[in-house]
């Protein structure tokens, strides 16, 4: 008899693992559109709780930290499937596939929060996450 658990555990971690593997390709596109964009830093931010999250705000600045226009396209290619996404679209979908591979379920009861950031000329991405958590304490006394 097959483990149905254990063969739905394992196609799960297979699939994140392909699309972790698509994850270093898609950065090339976005960081080449940004550079032609001039932006030298973006903040993508993101919130979620009580089953619902978003992409809150995108925002780009140059190397004086004036704001930045994110025009232009990018061809992404997030999972499998080769796209062309205009610059803000394309960071929202590499945002929510991040999340997805890295926090999944961040919109979930109390859900979390955080950032996205990213640094042009040094070529890093970098998830800054945050979850809320309700905290009990308990204590029993006999007196």
């Amino acid at each position: 008899m097959t483990n149905i658990t254990k063969d739905w555990l394992a196609d799960y971690k297979a699939e994140a693992q392909r699309r972790r593997k698509l994850t270093p390709a898609a950065k090339r596109p976005i960081l080449a559109a940004l550079k032609r964009a001039r932006a030298a830093h973006v903040e993508i931010a993101y919130d979620g709780e009580g089953d619902s999250g978003q992409i809150a705000e995108i925002t780009a600045s140059d190397r004086s930290n004036k704001p930045v226009p994110l025009k232009g396209s990018v061809l992404l290619n997030l999972d499998g499937t080769r796209r062309r996404y205009g610059l803000t679209e394309a960071l929202d979908a590499f945002t929510w596939e991040v999340l997805s591979l890295y926090q999944e379920g961040f919109e979930n009861s109390d859900g979390g929060f955080g950032t996205l950031s990213i640094d042009v000329a040094k070529g890093s991405f970098t998830l800054d996450h945050s979850d809320r958590v309700i905290d009990v304490c308990n204590s029993v006394t006999e007196v």
